[in-house]
């Protein structure tokens, strides 16, 4: 009689199939709590957005957000940079395709500039208009054409250092690296605001030779992108000009002006003495012909004068017995530069204000170029920021010195911040060596005198020098929010364009479309992942609830997937989660049907499973391998949304490879050392 002894212990019965798949079991657990791992940065983000979207537009709310920013700001920028980035379909945001302009870099490297040289830049910007070939071979096939007949050759423009004997070829082909180094150098500036400005999530490729290709997802306000990607950092510190000079300067225009009978001037001074009555006009001439005429005594009485002084002595007398319409009518005729200017003059600040309107008319007279060679080596005329107005923005006018104290070449770094003093926003900035010892020199010898902080000719803040700066260290003040201080610290801080870049197209997703694309894809998902969950559990009972955590797995891998590698998830790329599911369950579909026909034979469940494994591997591989090979197809040939779609798939195809074969086998080992009856195929 043979008697069985059955171990008080059944753990031993349980020894081999952990012993079998402890390492299988060692690499899935560290692959989900990768996974989960490689995810909390996205939730992070999310929770961090929702705090920090929570903020209103007050006053307090705004400082709020500037504290929570200054305490929270560099985890949220940390938090997004490892985190699912969503594209401009999903999350919405700008597109924009920028053009570096060639001609005008090549404009600037000329030593010098003739007819010809002109000629030949109009004729090559002509061509450049319809025509996306490169601009070096351009300009140097027009230049053979127009300025090689003359004599010319390209060494009269040009000078290169690498350009050895200096002869057209090598010139050409500096000049053509001095492009390509200044498209690429435009993209490592245009990255580098981006990255500090906190988007961590855009998209930026060179197409052509010239042409920069833009995606800024979450970003809605085209103004700002404007600033940000096309702001050059023309930084200056100039000196304000002393007040008894500009009187000279503008008595020097208005008498030019005032002699000024041409059409258009006429009509310019018609526009601006619109307000004033015609009949008043007519006056002032009358008036003007009486002080023509002048008195014995009123000539002595001038005669001590200076010309400037006996001008305005004169005006004086020639204005006695007018109305006040007369005198304005005068006053415009006599002095229509300064009528204009004084509009706005703040006499207790001594400050000028003009609208926009007569912001624009001062531009268009100082601009002119006989009217710019009255003052053009003495002084320059700039306006400050616009300050909202009730109907329209106004602006203060300076008038600084020709040429600049320090540009912000000296700059080596700065900081966006907030006052301790009086809570605004300022921008901190560090000088080099070179700059500190200027800086000295000058905030030494100008005490009291104000100092104007010129960023690209606007006027960002004119302080008065109230001691020596040492240490080179300065602040702009006058900035009116954080946002708009981040910015300029941006610009300055990362330098400025080596040859001037303009968007030639932009397109706008709204958040709201994006919204709307998410919440229609994410439902797609739900649906897809519940019919297959239900279908699976109820067909293959508790293989196909199995199958079900293979799929959420598959999809957590995906996920983590592209939150570490940094891909961007568009709404094809959510069409490729879609399709991952089926791909998921797919396997296990082959898998399980493989099983049960060898359970029909009447094998053991234990032979039935490792026979089916055994047998659905090769056909499983082959699919998945082949799949993945198009997936890498379309991701090489295709462009934007294609390329979205593959690369989702390609992730999801290889996460169903290692979920349906490996994670699925061992759950099963699993149950059949516990309980193998609880196993059911359907």
């Amino acid at each position: 009689m043979m008697v069985i002894h059955f171990p008080h212990n059944f753990q031993s019965l349980r020894i081999p199939y952990v012993k079998k798949n402890r390492a299988k079991i060692i690499i899935i657990v560290l692959c989900i709590v990768g996974a989960i791992y490689g995810l909390i940065p996205t939730y992070q983000s999310q929770t961090m957005k929702g705090e920090l979207d929570a903020f209103g537009n007050s006053p307090a709310d705004s400082l709020k957000k500037v504290k929570w920013l200054h305490d929270n700001g560099d985890d949220l920028k940390s938090a997004n940079a490892k985190a699912i980035k969503l594209g401009l379909d999903l999350r919405g945001g700008i597109y924009v395709t920028m053009e570096v302009d060639v001609l005008k870099f090549i404009e600037e490297q000329a030593l010098q500039k003739d007819d010809i040289f002109d000629a030949v830049l109009k004729a090559t910007e002509k061509e450049e208009a319809t025509s996306e070939n490169p601009i070096v071979p351009m300009f140097v096939q027009h230049f053979t054409e127009l300025a090689k007949p003359k004599g010319k050759s390209l060494a009269n423009y040009f000078y290169f250092a690498d350009a050895g004997a200096g002869d057209d070829k090598a010139i050409q082909a500096s000049l053509q690296k001095g492009v390509d180094e200044a498209v690429d150098r435009a993209i490592e500036i245009i990255r580098n605001r981006i990255d500090q400005f906190g988007l961590t999530e855009p998209t930026i490729q060179k197409q052509g030779s010239r042409r920069i290709i833009i995606e800024l997802p979450g970003v809605g306000d085209p103004t700002q992108v404007h600033q940000l990607l096309q702001g050059t950092a023309q930084l200056e510190f100039r000196l304000l000009k002393d007040p008894a000079l500009v009187q000279k300067v503008f008595d020097r225009i208005d008498k030019h002006l005032a002699g000024d009978t041409s059409l258009a001037f006429n009509k310019t001074l018609d526009s601006m003495a619109k307000r004033v009555d015609s009949s008043a006009l007519a006056a002032a001439k009358s008036a003007d012909t009486a002080k023509a005429k002048g008195t014995d005594s009123s000539a002595k009485a001038m005669a001590a004068l200076t010309p400037e002084d006996s001008a305005r002595r004169a005006d004086s007398i020639a204005t006695i017995g007018m109305t006040k319409e007369q005198k304005q009518a005068h006053e415009l005729k006599m002095h229509p530069f300064t009528a204009v200017l004084y509009k706005g003059f703040d006499q207790k600040n001594s400050q000028f204000y003009v609208t926009e309107a007569d912001r624009n008319l001062i531009k268009s007279m100082v601009s002119r170029p006989d009217i710019k060679a009255l003052y053009v080596d003495e002084m320059s005329f700039m306006f400050s920021r616009p300050f909202p107005g009730k109907t329209e923005n106004y602006y203060q006018l300076y008038f600084l010195n020709s040429q600049p104290e320090l540009t912000g070449k000296v700059i080596t770094d700065a900081r966006a911040d907030i006052s301790q003093q009086d809570g605004r926003p300022e921008v901190t900035m560090q000088m080099d060596d070179d700059g500190t010892r200027v800086w000295r020199r000058v905030t030494k010898s100008n005490l009291k005198k104000q100092v104007a902080i010129v960023l690209d000719s606007v006027i960002y803040s004119a302080p008065t020098v109230q001691g020596e700066i040492p240490n080179g260290n300065s602040q702009i003040t006058g900035i009116g929010d954080i946002t708009e201080a981040n910015l300029l610290k941006i610009v300055l801080k990362a330098g400025a364009l080596p040859a001037p870049v303009k968007i030639i197209q932009e397109s706008v997703v709204g958040p709201s479309l994006g919204a709307d694309s998410i919440s229609k894809g994410t439902w797609s998902i739900i649906w897809s992942l519940l019919v297959v969950v239900l279908f699976m559990g109820m067909y293959y009972v508790t293989g196909g609830v199995v199958a079900d955590l293979a799929v959420m797995i598959n999809l957590l891998f995906t996920a983590a997937v592209l939150a570490t590698f940094g891909a961007t998830l568009t709404l094809p790329g959510m069409a490729g989660l879609v399709l991952t599911v089926g791909i998921a369950v797919d396997a296990n579909v082959l898998i399980y049907e493989r099983i049960r026909e060898e359970l029909a034979l009447g094998k053991s469940l234990k032979l039935a499973m490792d026979d089916g494994y055994r047998r659905a591997f090769a056909p499983i591989f082959d699919g998945h391998l082949t799949a993945f090979f198009s997936g890498v197809i379309l991701y090489s040939f295709g462009t934007g949304t294609v390329q979205g779609f593959a690369v989702t798939l390609m992730i999801g195809i290889a996460a169903s490879l290692f979920t349906a074969i490996v994670i699925t086998r061992v759950i099963f080992d699993l149950m059949m050392d516990r309980n193998e009856g609880m196993i059911k195929f359907g």
